[in-house]
């Protein structure tokens, strides 16, 4: 093991030994080095003469660059476009970001680290896998879950995905219990958790109350002794379209709440403020001795994770979604399009609850974000799916044998009712 990578491991493990405790062999290895990030800072600061540092081509004191490009940004400067951005990230964007955490989640400045940069959430995922996971480590699921989760987690870090029930038998809202019985049944002493609210694909968020008791859960488990990883991906927050559902994030449940749990939140522009195609997310950490060196050491590492994978996120769309931040007039904007969702969403209940459809499927809670899911009764989904396509132009997501996916946020209101129709149609005549 390298000396610098020794040594902040050290001061890590006095500072916060749970941190240290889970980290992969890769999370313990990995240190920013004093190389060419490191040795550019320092000129920066302090290089009057020339700047012989950093691999980009400049002239007149900023970077160079083709007028061609640069004619499409109206309202950036060269300086905010062209040059590369740390592997950290823009340092006021990282801050006005933990600024929106603790107004949104009512915590303490001091309780959290300054978050990372990252390349959208599923960076931010691939982050976590190779900070804390290895081999064989198990990470505990819901069975209604992101598909992208098994090819990072199982295929890339070959750890075991450990599936519970996301909803009780009655279908009324999220299986604590479940949750519990998985938990017990864990023979390791370290234990990952990941939590998708609103969820993809169902389109639930936990009542107060639930998220009340998963977290009575999640700190019973480390009363007994086990080391807990709780990964909290918040793609879709701040889509929640009833009344008395969780406030603000999961992540902020773990927040300081028992020395063996550790909290990472993963979020970002990307859905929150309708920028898929601009790939900033977000990584924070919160543990319980809040010790703002170990904060430091493992947004280091985080970054240094970054450098040797994708080398740094996107300049431009950091400079834009600072600006954005900065000028504050996106909010009555982002309200109006929530408003929009939420009319959606208000409408597909209006439609699938409908008593003509009972003998044809159940549906699953759905109260916040993009999607819906429906239990097929007596039909296979994916035939029905292909089957909607081909007859009617009907476009799905079949997931396992009974479920279908329906993203409303993509589907204009005054088409939803056809939409469920068609369905409708597909089931009865693939059922003959």
């Amino acid at each position: 093991m390298n000396e610098v990578a020794k040594e902040i491991n050290n001061v890590l493990k006095a500072k916060s030994p749970t941190i240290f405790s889970i980290l992969s062999n890769f999370g313990k290895n990995i240190f920013m080095p004093k190389g060419i990030i490191t040795q550019s800072a320092e000129a920066k600061l302090h290089a009057y003469e020339c700047n012989a540092t950093i691999g980009i081509a400049k002239e007149n004191e900023g970077p160079m660059y083709l007028t061609s490009i640069n004619k499409f940004f109206n309202y950036l400067k060269p300086s905010e476009i062209f040059p590369y951005a740390t592997p950290f990230g823009l340092p006021e964007l990282r801050k006005l970001w933990q600024e929106k955490i603790i107004s949104e989640n009512n915590i303490e400045q001091e309780s959290i680290s300054l978050p990372i940069v990252t390349h959208a959430l599923t960076n931010g995922l691939m982050l976590v896998g190779d900070l804390f996971i290895d081999k064989g480590d198990e990470i505990y699921i819901p069975d209604k879950l992101w598909g992208n989760y098994k090819l990072i987690y199982s295929v890339r870090y070959k750890a075991n995905i450990v599936n519970y029930e996301f909803f009780d038998s009655s279908l009324k809202g999220f299986n604590v219990v479940a949750l519990k019985e998985a938990l017990d049944n864990s023979k390791k002493e370290k234990v990952v958790l990941l939590f998708n609210f609103p969820n993809n694909p169902t389109g639930y968020t936990p009542t107060q109350e639930e998220a009340d008791a998963i977290t009575e859960v999640v700190l019973d488990l480390a009363k007994r002794g086990k080391k807990i990883l709780v990964v909290v991906d918040d793609a879709y927050h701040g889509l929640s379209f009833e009344d008395g559902l969780l406030e603000g994030s999961l992540f902020s449940k773990f927040v300081g709440l028992h020395p063996n749990i550790v909290a990472v939140k993963l979020d970002g522009f990307t859905k929150e403020f309708y920028v898929w195609g601009f790939r900033i997310g977000f990584l924070t950490f919160a543990d319980y001795p809040q010790d703002k060196e170990a904060y430091e050491i493992m947004e280091k590492k985080t970054a240094a994770a970054i450098r040797c994978s994708i080398s740094n996120c996107s300049h431009p769309a950091q400079s834009i979604c600072l600006k954005l931040f900065r000028e504050l007039e996106y909010k009555k904007e982002k309200e109006e399009k929530y408003i929009k969702l939420k009319a959606r969403a208000e409408k597909v209940k209006e439609i699938v609850y409908d008593k003509k459809y009972s003998k044809l499927w159940d549906v699953y809670p759905f109260n916040s974000g993009y999607f819906m899911c429906l239990r097929l009764k007596d039909v296979d989904s994916n035939k029905v799916r292909e089957h909607a396509l081909k007859e009617y132009g009907i476009g799905t997501i079949s997931i396992g044998d009974r479920d279908l996916r329906i993203a409303f946020s993509s589907v204009k209101i005054e088409k939803l009712e056809k939409l469920f129709d068609c369905l409708a149609q597909s089931i009865k005549e693939l059922k003959g």
